[in-house]
């Protein structure tokens, strides 16, 4: 394409319809227009924010939601776990999902992951996919780290981190089974430990 094509095509998308112009984190989630097509645009979270299920954004110094289902039309979902200090040895029990693959990119810090019995430890760079049904857990392993996890098509995942059990209030096994239930999964275990952490090198 030449210059002055380029140009045409530039000038040309200023006409376009209203429904193309981009939405913010924090507008309402789209809705379809006449004959069933999206009105998708980008949606921006900036640093330190999250999303809430409605659509807006709330600052936060932990966990970050960021890509809701409602983004890519069932999809994509994703979260941040900002660079940061955070809990050693914090992460997902064993489980599995049912519909969904997960992938995690170690961004800083160290993570231990396990998929299907293997476990490995995850430093600033690498990324690990976990496929649907195969059982996985996975946990900080230092306490300056910070990740992106993706889940691919979104299923629940993103309602379930609002709705993640308050781990001060004790509950029982068959309450943690059935929340994990409700959104897709399957809860098959513990969490690892530091000692299984630790042994990971």
């Amino acid at each position: 394409m030449n210059r002055r094509e380029f140009l045409a095509l530039g000038s040309a998308s200023t006409l376009l319809p209203p429904r193309h112009i981009p939405r913010l984190a924090g507008d309402a989630p789209p809705s379809p227009s006449a004959g069933g097509q999206s009105s998708r645009s980008f949606v921006l979270v900036r640093s330190g924010f999250t999303r809430h299920a409605d659509g807006s954004t709330v600052a936060t110094s932990s966990q970050a939601t960021v890509v809701r289902s409602f983004d890519s039309e069932g999809r994509l979902s994703a979260f941040v776990v900002p660079v940061g200090e955070h809990p050693n040895f914090r992460g997902a029990p064993l489980h599995l999902h049912h519909e969904q693959d997960e992938w995690i990119h170690a961004v800083a810090g160290e993570f231990v992951a396990e998929v299907g019995g293997v476990r490995m430890r995850l430093k600033p760079g690498d990324s690990l996919l976990m496929p649907m049904r195969i059982p996985h857990r996975w946990s900080a392993a230092v306490s300056h780290c910070g990740a992106i996890h993706l889940y691919t098509p979104a299923g629940l995942m993103d309602l379930s981190w609002d709705d993640h059990p308050n781990e001060a209030a004790p509950q029982t096994l068959d309450q943690r089974k059935a929340w994990f239930e409700k959104y897709g999964m399957t809860l098959l275990g513990d969490p690892l430990t530091k000692a299984e952490v630790d042994a990971v090198s």
